[in-house]
C-alpha cells in the first residue's frame, strides 16, 4: 500500500519501505501482511495513515519518520480497537503534529481532532511519544493524520439512516390526551416510544423522535453489547429528555428491566451515554418528554429470520 504524502504544496504519493523491526518482529505492520502506513484492526475496523510535512522539513526526513510511525501501525491500531469494542461509532480523522527539535523526547499536539474521543486520542498520543527518533534528522516536523474508520458504524449508520428515510413524525394521543410518537429499527430490534407532557407538547415530541433517531446505532451497539456473551437479553429502558429549541437535548435514563447483563448497570450506562451524544439541536420544542425504550430479545428476532 502507498503512504501519501505532502510536502507544502502539490500532494506526493511515495511507498514506504518497512523498517527492519517491521519486517521482522510479530507485532509491525509488515507482518500483518498490510501495506506501510494502513492497518487493519480487525475484519470490521481499520486505521489508515497519511504524513503531512510542516515548514522546514524535507521529503527525507518526513519519509523516516512516516517508516517509524508505520512501524508502530499495531499499537496504535490496539488504541483504536479497545474504543470500538466500546463505541463503535468512534470513526473520523485525526490529524497530530510531531515536533523532534533539537534536543529532546518529541512532543506531540493536536492539530485536528475528528474522532472526539480523548481516551483514543490520548493513547495514540503515547504511542507516537515513545517512537524511535535516534536516527531522525532535527528537526522533523511534520502532521500524523490517522483515518479511522469500522464496519459496525458503517452499517449502524445505514440502518439508521434508512429508518430516518422509512419514518416521519407521526403523532397520535394517549388516554390523557399526550402527544405520542413511536419509532425504531426497520427489523424492530429496537423500538422507542415518546410522550409529552400537556397538549401542546407535540413539537417537544416531534423534536425528541428525530432527536432519538440519530441515536439508532448507539442504541443498537447498547442493545448488541448488553447481554453475556454477545446475545441481547432484551428489557426495556426508561428515560427523560428535556427539549430547548437551538440546544442540543439533555436526557436522564431512569429504570432498566434488562436482566442478566454483561455487568450489573451496563446497559443503562451504556444507552445514557448513547442518548448524551446526540447534537442535533431541534429548531422547535421546548418542554420535557418521556422515552420508553425496548430492546427485543435475541432468541426471539434474530431466531424468527433463521
Amino acid at each position: 500500500m502507498q503512504n501519501v504524502l505532502r510536502f507544502g504544496g502539490p500532494l506526493l504519493v511515495l511507498a514506504l519501505a518497512a523498517p527492519a523491526a517491521a519486517q521482522g518482529g510479530s507485532g509491525g505492520v509488515a507482518s500483518s501482511g498490510m501495506g506501510q502506513g494502513e492497518a487493519r484492526i480487525t475484519s470490521r475496523s481499520d486505521v489508515r495513515l497519511s504524513m503531512e510535512s510542516m515548514p522546514g522539513t524535507g521529503g527525507a526526513a518526513v519519509t523516516a519518520l512516516g517508516q517509524r510511525v508505520g512501524a508502530r501501525m499495531a499499537q496504535i491500531r490496539r488504541c483504536y480497537e479497545q474504543r470500538v469494542e466500546e463505541d463503535p461509532t468512534i470513526v473520523g480523522t485525526l490529524r497530530l503534529r510531531f515536533l523532534l527539535e533539537g534536543r529532546g523526547r518529541p512532543r506531540v499536539e493536536v492539530d485536528r481532532d475528528g474522532v472526539s474521543d480523548a481516551t483514543l486520542v490520548r493513547c495514540i498520543t503515547r504511542e507516537l511519544e515513545r517512537l524511535d527518533v535516534a536516527q531522525l534528522t532535527r528537526p522533523t516536523r511534520a502532521v500524523v493524520a490517522l483515518q479511522l474508520a469500522n464496519t459496525a458504524a458503517r452499517g449502524a449508520e445505514a440502518s439508521a439512516a434508512r429508518a430516518q428515510e422509512a419514518q416521519q413524525v407521526t403523532l397520535t394521543t394517549d388516554a390523557d390526551g399526550n402527544p405520542v410518537s413511536n419509532g425504531g429499527t426497520p427489523d424492530g430490534r429496537v423500538r422507542f416510544t415518546v410522550t409529552g407532557r400537556g397538549r401542546n407538547g407535540a413539537p417537544a415530541v416531534a423534536a425528541a423522535h428525530r432527536a432519538l433517531l440519530t441515536a439508532l446505532p448507539g442504541l443498537m451497539d447498547c442493545r448488541r453489547r448488553s447481554g453475556r456473551r454477545g446475545r441481547a437479553p432484551g428489557g426495556e429502558l426508561t428515560a427523560t429528555m428535556q427539549i430547548r429549541a437551538g440546544r442540543a437535548p439533555t436526557s436522564r435514563v431512569t429504570r432498566s428491566t434488562v436482566r442478566d447483563e454483561r455487568r450489573r448497570g451496563f446497559t443503562q450506562q451504556c444507552v445514557g451515554r448513547a442518548l448524551g451524544a446526540i447534537e442535533q439541536r431541534p429548531t422547535e420544542g421546548n418542554g420535557r418528554v418521556d422515552v420508553l425504550i425496548h430492546f427485543e430479545p435475541a432468541d426471539e428476532v434474530e431466531a424468527a429470520q433463521d
